[in-house]
């Protein structure tokens, strides 16, 4: 017999998991391999466990189930959504999961949702599902960035951060709160940050707009950008009239 699909069980209720593991137990194609209570544990035990689906709330304290699935580093499990949330809310999401548990659900749907994980895992390819799922989270409005600090996560709000820089694969947030690292591109933040404040004003960088106390000349129709923690950014000329655009707007 195959070895059974292991599974993460992701949700803040503590009944809401036993449950889940209880359903689980009944299946032997799949195997509860471990629990977290908030999204932040979620991603370390995805890292550790390595589980090949994961049962997830949506809402939880910390980071969001959305907020978890963005910042998963490798492991691209399967995802089933386990949640509150109404049904008006569900149907914007539904074609987007590879299956939604409204809770409370009983046993029965439980086992159909499971039905069609293992049908996806056994085919041993991504889902169409899976597909549209990553396009919706690259294309959610963001309100924060999650951000590693030591060995865990944390929420940064956007209103934190003064500027971002490019670092290789990588990106390193300066925040009022320190300097953190995450795995995002420049060119993935420029177009779910504009709409927050945030304008790009070199190849390397990203900076808040009201974080910039002033201007000044710099070489060959560039400018420097003074931040408000006194930081220096220099503006190319790329980018020069559409960030002086924008920045006279914030201020006026």
């Amino acid at each position: 017999m195959a070895e059974p699909f292991r599974v993460l069980i992701i949700d803040d209720e503590a009944p809401a998991r036993a449950k889940i593991r209880r359903f689980l137990a009944s299946d032997g194609r799949f195997l509860a391999a471990g629990e977290a209570p908030d999204g932040t544990e979620a991603l370390a035990s995805v890292r550790r466990l390595r589980p090949e689906l994961l049962i997830l709330d949506i809402q939880m304290p910390g980071l969001t189930g959305f907020e978890v699935l963005e910042n998963m580093e490798e492991t691209k499990p399967q995802v089933i959504f386990a949640t509150a949330y109404d049904q008006f809310a569900l149907q914007a999401f539904e074609a987007h999961a590879l299956d939604y548990l409204l809770k409370p659900f009983d046993q029965s749907r439980f086992a159909r949702a499971l039905d069609k994980a293992w049908a996806q895992l056994q085919a041993g390819r991504p889902s169409a599902e899976a597909s549209r799922l990553q396009t919706m989270l690259s294309q959610r409005p963001l309100d924060r960035l999650v951000v590693k600090q030591d060995d865990h996560w944390i929420p940064l709000p956007l209103r934190h951060i003064l500027r971002i820089s490019a670092k290789g694969k990588q990106v390193l947030i300066h925040s009022d709160q320190g300097e953190f690292l995450a795995n995002w591109t420049l060119q993935e933040l420029e177009a779910r940050l504009q709409c927050h404040g945030f304008a790009r004003v070199h190849r390397s960088e990203i900076v808040a707009l009201d974080a910039v106390a002033q201007m000044e000349p710099w070489d060959h129709s560039d400018a420097l950008l003074i931040l408000k923690d006194a930081s220096h950014v220099v503006l190319s000329r790329t980018y020069r009239g559409a960030f002086l655009e924008r920045w006279g707007g914030c201020r006026s």
